[in-house]
This record gives C-alpha cells, sequence and structure tokens, in this order.
C-alpha cells in the first residue's frame, strides 16, 4: 500500500454544531478508483483527487451501508483511550455518516475486530478503516492492515478500505496554532486547563 495522494484545496468547515448534508459538490471532490482484489487485500482502494465523471459518484462516497472505523493506537492511560471516543461522537455528528465506530490498534479495547464486527452488525456492506495517526509510518503501513485483515476473515463478504492518515494538511497548521495560544493563555492565567491537559498540570512554564 502506498500514501494517498491529498488535494491542496482546502476543506470547507462548519460549525461543530452542524453538518453539511453529502451533496454531490462534495461527492466529487474525493473519488476512490478501484485498484482490483488481491487475496485478503480485497477491497483495498487508493484516493484519487480528480473527479472522474465517467466513474459516476454514487459508488464512491460514503452511504448508508458503508461503516467508518475510526483507530488511534490505543493507551494504557484510559483518559487518552476515552478521547477517541468522544472524537468519533464528533465525526458522526459533523459528517452525519450512520456507522462510524472507535477502536485501538493495541493496548486497550475495541480491537479493530471488535469495531469491525460490530460495523457488520449494524448492517455495514463495506468498511472503511480510519487511522487517526498523524504519518504514514509502520503501524499504517503494516500493523493495521494486518488487523483488518485478520478481522475480516469472518466478514469474508464484507470488502474494506484502510484509508490514509491525517498527513499533511493546511487545517492542521490551525490546529497546532490554536493548541498554541490556548495553553499560552492557561500559562498567563487567563484560562482553565484545556480538556487534553485537564488533571496533569503538565501545561506550565519550566523551569
Amino acid at each position: 500500500m502506498h500514501p494517498l495522494p491529498v488535494s491542496s484545496q482546502p476543506l470547507l468547515t462548519t460549525p461543530a454544531n452542524k453538518f453539511i448534508p453529502r451533496s454531490t459538490t462534495v461527492r466529487n471532490y474525493i473519488h476512490f478508483t478501484n485498484l482490483g482484489r488481491a487475496g485478503r487485500s480485497s477491497g483495498t482502494l487508493a484516493m484519487n483527487s480528480t473527479p472522474n465523471p465517467a466513474l459516476g459518484t454514487e459508488d464512491f462516497a460514503v452511504g448508508d451501508k458503508d461503516a467508518v472505523v475510526i483507530v488511534d493506537h490505543g493507551s494504557r492511560r484510559q483518559e487518552s483511550n476515552l478521547m477517541l471516543n468522544d472524537f468519533v461522537d464528533m465525526f458522526r455528528a459533523r459528517t452525519g455518516y450512520r456507522i462510524v465506530e472507535p477502536a485501538h490498534m493495541e493496548l486497550a479495547e475495541p480491537t479493530i475486530k471488535d469495531a469491525f464486527g460490530k460495523c457488520v452488525q449494524q448492517g455495514a456492506s463495506r468498511v472503511i478503516v480510519s487511522p487517526y495517526f498523524l504519518s504514514p509510518g509502520r503501524h499504517w503501513k503494516q500493523d493495521i492492515p494486518a488487523l483488518a485483515a485478520e478481522a475480516s476473515k469472518e466478514h469474508s463478504n464484507i470488502p474494506y478500505i484502510v484509508s490514509a492518515p491525517l498527513g499533511l494538511h493546511e487545517l492542521m497548521v490551525d490546529v497546532m496554532n490554536d493548541r498554541i495560544k490556548y495553553c499560552l493563555r492557561h500559562v498567563a492565567g487567563d484560562v482553565d486547563e484545556c480538556t487534553v491537559c485537564a488533571g496533569t498540570g503538565k501545561c506550565r512554564l519550566y523551569p
């Protein structure tokens, strides 16, 4: 599996309590091109940011029968694992996708196998495994695909895809800048600790 190209066009954002329905315009933004089937990796797809009218749009969008499994590394710290649940709730509310499940690659439950099975129980006919990782390292290239393949063995009629990690995106700059500014405000005594740092005492000036 190779890194997937990302469009240089910025994504549109909406308020946290509102989402935009998946219109034809949105569906035309990202298309999936079938690379063919090969063993347990059947259903693996690659992203193509160039619209191709000949392919149509409906089959290449996330639909009601599609499921998204968002996978992080997993931690021995329960607060970190619970944060993924919060992100999944935000993702589901923002996108309107019907079936979205959290999973941890290791160290915590639910596992990718657990989440895959839960998606099938909810009627999924295709599973999109989306790594909640920044970089396309070993976990994305080897570990997560292997765990997804193992999970699919009990559901051989369900195709799946392991999508690209977060990677580089202009909006990531905004997220980091927002974190920096908030932490500086906290150090200055203007705001409480954010939910990430809450109770840890890590956000302070050293020494």
